[in-house]
């Protein structure tokens, strides 16, 4: 497991963790991180917008959309957390000997259980990310008009973290035996990615259509 809590680090220790020899923190943390900025942003959109008269209609919802941000952006921080310690489980799965048939065997069955989990993992954080865009929509058409860049840049940072993850699920797809566990993998991921496209690209071209 990571012995490095990444939540509590500055952001400069982090970057220099990142281009060091360690392996951790990796990609996956790296778009986790992405991602916990993309609900900031969308948070930061929706507090811009709540107690303005011009958006008195909408301050609720505003204050609804805050809330959830910031359960998304915790949830974004763990997963980066969660990435590094599901490598490291993946990575001591491999390390296992080999030599006998029953080592072998161990061995085998360690990899396939690291790999699931770490797929399960994965495919948490593309489902967040849709989460995240969704709201990040509703604050380029309702909100601070004076926020809509923000907004925009909370949904290409979403979508980053989104297809960083769906590379971690696939890479660790190729540990698991089980053919069946990796279709429904594949097809979830599919769906999410193809939701997550099309959020992407709505988002932007509200923005667009508001500069």
């Amino acid at each position: 497991m990571a012995e490095t809590v990444f939540a509590e680090q500055q952001v400069n220790e982090f970057i220099y963790d990142l281009n060091s020899s360690k392996p951790m923190p990796g990609g996956g943390s790296a778009a986790a991180l992405c991602g916990a900025m993309a609900a900031a942003l969308t948070g930061m959109s929706a507090h811009m917008t709540v107690g303005k008269k011009k958006y008195a209609a909408v301050d609720a919802k505003m204050q609804g959309i805050i809330m959830l941000t910031e359960e998304l952006q915790e949830e974004m921080m763990n997963f980066a957390q969660e990435d590094a310690d599901m490598y490291s489980l993946v990575l001591d799965a491999y390390k296992l000997p080999k030599k006998t048939a029953e080592e072998a065997e161990r061995r085998n069955l360690a990899i396939d259980d690291a790999s699931r989990t770490a797929v399960y993992s994965s495919l948490k954080v593309t489902r967040a990310c849709n989460r995240i865009m969704k709201l990040a929509y509703t604050v380029v058409t309702e909100g601070n008009r004076m926020l809509v860049t923000d907004g925009g840049a909370s949904a290409l940072l979403a979508r980053a973290c989104q297809r960083v993850a769906a590379y971690n699920v696939k890479i660790n797809l190729g540990g698991v035996a089980d053919p069946f566990f990796k279709a429904r993998a594949q097809q979830e991921l599919e769906r999410q990615l193809a939701d997550g496209k099309a959020l992407e690209e709505e988002v932007l071209k509200e923005v667009d259509a508001r500069l």
